[in-house]
């Protein structure tokens, strides 16, 4: 009997011993990191110097300079609003005596991220504060307004393209529709330097602003011998693009871009006043951005 127990026993502590290197055997599943949930709230900022500040491709700054900041409000990864400001001479191409040479944009929306893609919905106000000109036109009267739809696609970690929708009703405050649609792409290129902290990238973007002929149509005098021949021409609206590479390195951003219009010099001066204002240039700007919670 005493054998049979031990026997047994024995039996036992090798079914044991199985079981128990059968279960060491199995592969045990890894459990899923969950992702920290977004922000509630953060605060983004920037500031940016440019050697001429473009709008659709027309120079606001009389291909002059420009120094540009904003400040963003974003709460629960889905509402924004925020502020921009740029110094500006177009309002005071059409001012007799105006001051106004500032742009604050005030804007807001929402905008959100689904795996790949992203879509911002909102509108902005464009604002030109300053003085009233000799005939009591005041740089307020420029003020005007648009909805805008601008989403985007990363289509392959080396390409992301969008779009860029915008309407309004009073089209640089003229009273008049106009609408403009571009689209864009991105390719970002590797890494460099110690650690990858260098990053480059390609972009580019084609648009067309279309323009109500109500407000954009004007007389040309011509001289033709010893007459003068006046002429109406009409500015439909106007295609506009521009290519560039990018250097990232942390918070700032060094952009060169090539930019460009197909307007002519009389339908430029009549847009914006200066004839010269619309042609292809050279842009590089430097820019630092970021926000409290990358700062943490």
């Amino acid at each position: 009997m005493k054998k049979l127990a031990l026997a047994a026993a024995a039996a036992t502590m090798m079914f044991a011993g199985a079981a128990s290197a059968a279960d060491m055997a199995v592969p045990v599943k890894a459990v899923a990191v969950v992702p920290p949930p977004p922000p509630v709230w953060d605060l983004a900022f920037g500031v940016t110097a440019t050697s001429d500040y473009l709008f659709r491709g027309i120079s606001q700054t009389n291909n002059n300079p420009a120094i540009q900041g904003f400040a963003e409000l974003q709460l629960f990864d889905w509402v924004y609003f925020n502020v921009w400001a740029s110094n500006q001479n177009w309002v005071e191409n059409f001012q007799d005596g105006g001051n106004s040479s500032l742009e604050v944009d005030f804007a807001g929306g929402l905008r959100h991220t689904w795996g790949a893609f992203t879509l911002d919905v909102g509108g902005v106000y464009y604002t030109y504060p300053g003085g009233t000109d000799s005939v009591g036109l005041s740089s307020t009267d420029y003020n005007y307004w648009e909805i805008y739809a601008k989403p985007s696609y990363v289509v392959a970690p080396w390409l992301t393209l969008g779009a860029n929708l915008y309407w309004t009703s009073d089209m640089y405050a003229t009273g008049t529709d106009g609408t403009a649609l571009s689209l864009t792409a991105k390719v970002p290129l590797p890494a460099f330097g110690p650690g990858g902290d260098f990053g480059w990238y390609l972009s580019g973007e084609y648009g067309y602003q279309w323009l109500s002929s109500s407000a954009y149509t004007y007389d040309v005098d011509y001289v033709v011998g010893p007459s003068i021949v006046t002429v109406q021409e009409t500015i439909n609206g106007y295609s506009w693009w521009n290519v560039g590479v990018g250097f990232t390195y942390k918070a700032a951003t060094l952009d060169l871009r090539y930019s460009g219009t197909d307007l002519s010099s009389t339908n430029c001066a009549y847009i914006i006043g200066i004839s010269n204002g619309c042609g292809d240039k050279f842009i590089a700007s430097l820019s630092f951005a970021t926000s409290f919670n990358a700062l943490k």
